[in-house]
């Protein structure tokens, strides 16, 4: 005998009602899916007939225009035919006599089609329209063959005056039986002239002819469209046809569509179209010869849905009474054991919940406590492994898992990062503190770096003094371990300064076996971040590379001799900047490229450079030297360097702001060099012996020196001056005209009248004879 079930809520019915529509909805949906698709199957086939039957008509009169237009084109080869092309109005005897001939020509072209009911040809340039059976002309031909009742002669005439004129038109021709729907397939060819009219074939064929392969159909009509929306050939009648049908809303090469005939009732339009000559092949057929298939499929599907109702109850109710007693039992069990009571005409699902959140309020509370201290506890264990300072009371592998530290291999490497400066975080208006600046910029870091160095090679992060340390478990199957650790820093870097726009250094440990190798890797990347002081801020720095060069650091100190130094102060205190920035790159080059030179040298070398740089400061003289101790801290901005390149860019500006003193003070000294030289040659220019030598002797300096320094301040040779200012004094002397020209050049220090009379046509354009008839205004 059955059990009954009792059910004790609410919920239990709403199962029961969900269950129960869940198990109907499955093959109601797939019953709808059967209907449609059995819809879809038999619109499928009618349309698949029905482009059948397109098919074919459309082979078939493709097949007739093809042959058409080579029909056409043997017509404009042919001697005959094109022969006349040129004859112009009025026509000769002998013209009507090749008429003649032609005709019998195109009489033969018309007999070789059967579906051609007419063929002409229009001489354009004399107006004469040839047939199989008669000549008429373009008047004529109007009145028997033109697109519609209505149209015009200019509309027709403007058609056939076109350049070049092929394509297919639906026309009327009038014959003796009456009018005949018709095609008219026209083309130009053009004589032997380009600029000639040419002339017009016209094949003409009867709509019925086209339509005469068209297979019987029950039910079916076919028309033909072209694209200018013009019925070419149909066989039904023109109310038919639904009055709103245009070539554009047959998109594609072939379809199905339902419109509204001319009678009201839905037709299925099946079309295809034509490769050849772009008309749409349009099947119309009634849409409700679908119905008769589809009302049998229609009884089938409402059975089914029926029968999904009545076995959907009697699986339900076999289910509910299945599972529900173990709910039941579930329910009596937490009820007792987790404290949350159970009312009867409650909700079995409420209760589940509530004692559910009660369990994960309490394992959540539980695992708040310990996620507050696991970052600081696991940071402190992850200094302690960098410093050695491994605890040997807890198994290693124990506090690996206690802290989520998961190693793939026994290999590790330590990267050092050194924020240079902070980017965009101290571009924020807000002024954050330091500290979380720092802190900000460590966790961006953190996730570039556990995201390049991938699940393979786990990386984990701890802040140690100024810097962040980053322990990689180095993959085993690496091929080259230094590359990747190399990849890994270049791309972190390049990174953080395209989008923080942060500068780091970053310096990069050998690879260490075990855990106890990365204290020893930890050192190894300090001694690396030391080496910035040589390589400067920004750069990333291996300790494999200095390691490399150690010998050759072993061997040398640094590269300053004492003749450099002297050297470097003598281009100084004399103002060549160029040379001194020269000598200064030579200096640097020489002792800092590659990694060739220990941390300790390099800071010696500093000491130096500034050591020189004082003493040169210190023999300048005293009024430069003022100025320049009056700078804001040019000294203490030297001292301050932290880096090499750091020195080398404020030694460079020292240099330029000391250069630039010296350079001006000598200026001012080598004015008034040059004005004493000026004074000298204006009170000894009447003196036969006053040359560049007797200057030089009398300030004891060398002539070169002497000439060299005039020119290089007044741009004009100190022998120019000399002869300018003698010339000067010897047109006031011939003005007067008291003195021959002799006793002129005599006074002014020539000794010889033809070198004076060669200087004085040199500067002046004119003999000395010359300018005492002519004299200056």
């Amino acid at each position: 005998m059955m059990k009954r079930i009792r059910f004790k809520s609410r919920s239990v019915m709403t199962t029961w009602l969900i269950s129960y529509i869940s198990v109907l909805l499955v093959p109601i949906i797939i019953s709808v899916i059967i209907y449609i698709a059995t819809l879809r199957i038999v619109e499928n086939e009618v349309n698949r007939s029905n482009e059948l039957l397109l098919t074919q008509i459309e082979q078939a009169i493709d097949s007739k225009l093809k042959s058409l237009e080579q029909l056409t084109l043997e017509i404009a080869y042919n001697k005959k035919v094109t022969s006349f092309i040129n004859v112009s109005a009025p026509l000769t005897d002998n013209d009507h006599f090749q008429l003649f001939n032609i005709a019998e020509d195109v009489r033969v072209f018309k007999m070789a089609n059967d579906f051609i009911s007419q063929l002409y040809v229009y001489y354009r340039n004399s107006n004469t329209v040839l047939s199989s059976y008669n000549r008429m002309n373009s008047e004529t031909l109007y009145s028997v063959l033109r697109q519609t009742k209505d149209t015009k002669y200019e509309e027709w005439s403007d058609y056939f005056a076109q350049k070049y004129i092929q394509g297919y038109t639906p026309v009327l021709n009038w014959t003796e039986k009456g009018v005949e729907k018709s095609v008219m397939y026209a083309r130009t060819i053009l004589g032997d002239f380009p600029d000639s009219s040419g002339a017009v074939i016209m094949f003409v064929m009867k709509d019925s002819k086209l339509l005469e392969t068209i297979p019987p159909q029950a039910n079916a009509s076919v028309l033909i469209m072209d694209k200018q929306n013009r019925v070419v050939a149909t066989n039904v009648g023109e109310q038919d046809i639904p009055s709103d049908l245009q070539y554009d809303m047959l998109t594609g090469a072939k379809g199905l569509l339902y419109e509204k005939g001319a009678d009201g009732r839905k037709l299925a339009l099946s079309y295809t179209t034509s490769d050849v000559t772009g008309w749409k092949y349009v099947s119309l057929i009634p849409a409700d010869i679908y119905s008769e298939k589809m009302d049998f499929v229609k009884k089938v599907t409402l059975w089914s849905v029926f029968l999904c109702f009545l076995f959907g109850g009697i699986v339900t109710y076999l289910f509910l009474r299945k599972n529900y007693l173990p709910i039941r039992t579930l329910i009596e069990s937490l009820s007792k054991k987790a404290g949350v009571s159970f009312d009867i005409g409650s909700n079995e699902y409420v209760f589940f919940q509530a004692a559910m959140n009660n369990t994960f309020a309490e394992k959540e509370e539980v695992y708040q406590r310990l996620k507050q201290h696991h970052n600081a506890i696991r940071s402190h264990f992850l200094r302690r492994l960098l410093k050695g300072q491994i605890d040997g009371g807890v198994p290693l592998h124990e506090s690996l898992a206690a802290h989520d530290i998961v190693l793939q291999s026994n290999q590790f490497a330590v990267l050092l990062f050194h924020v240079e400066n902070y980017g965009k975080f101290d571009d924020s208006s807000e002024q954050p503190r330091f500290d979380h600046k720092a802190q900000t910029l460590y966790f961006v870091i953190t996730n570039v770096i556990e995201e390049l160095a991938g699940a393979d090679s786990p990386a984990y992060t701890v802040e140690m003094d100024d810097v962040l340390a980053c322990i990689i478990n180095v993959n085993v199957g690496q091929q080259d371990s230094r590359k990747e650790l190399q990849r890994i820093a270049d791309s972190a870097k390049a990174f953080i300064k395209e989008h923080i726009h942060a500068e780091l250094t970053v310096s990069i440990s050998g690879v260490q076996q075990e855990l106890v190798g990365i204290a020893q890797a930890y050192q190894e990347a300090m001694e690396a971040m030391e080496y910035r002081i040589v390589m400067g801020s920004g750069e990333i720095i291996s300790y494999d590379e200095m390691k490399d060069s150690d010998a050759e650091r072993s061997r040398r100190t640094y590269d300053y001799p004492m003749h450099v130094e002297q050297q470097f102060i003598y281009f100084i205190k004399t103002g060549n900047v160029d040379k001194a920035q020269e000598l200064l790159e030579q200096i640097f080059e020489k002792n800092v490229s590659g990694i060739s030179m220990s941390v300790r040298m390099a800071q010696c070398l500093m000491f130096d450079l500034v050591s020189t740089m004082l003493k040169t400061i210190d023999e300048v003289n005293a009024s430069s030297r003022k100025e320049f101790f009056d700078q804001a801290d040019s000294i203490d901005r030297l001292m301050s360097c932290k880096t090499i390149k750091e020195m080398k860019i404020h030694i460079n500006d020292v240099l330029l702001q000391v250069c630039e003193y010296i350079n001006e003070e000598k200026k001012n000294h080598h004015k008034h060099f040059v004005e004493q030289i000026q004074a000298y040659v204006k009170e000894h220019f009447n003196e036969e012996s006053l040359n560049i030598s007797m200057i030089g002797g009398a300030f004891d300096l060398t002539p070169s020196y002497v000439s060299r320094l005039f020119k290089e301040y007044t741009g004009e040779a100190l022998l120019d001056f000399i002869n300018k200012t003698r010339l000067e004094e010897a047109k006031k002397l011939l003005i007067e005209q008291k003195y021959t020209v002799n006793e002129v050049a005599g006074k002014v220090g020539y000794s010889d009248v033809n070198t004076f009379l060669r200087i004085f046509k040199k500067f002046e354009g004119i003999t000395p004879g010359k300018f005492t008839k002519t004299p200056p205004m």
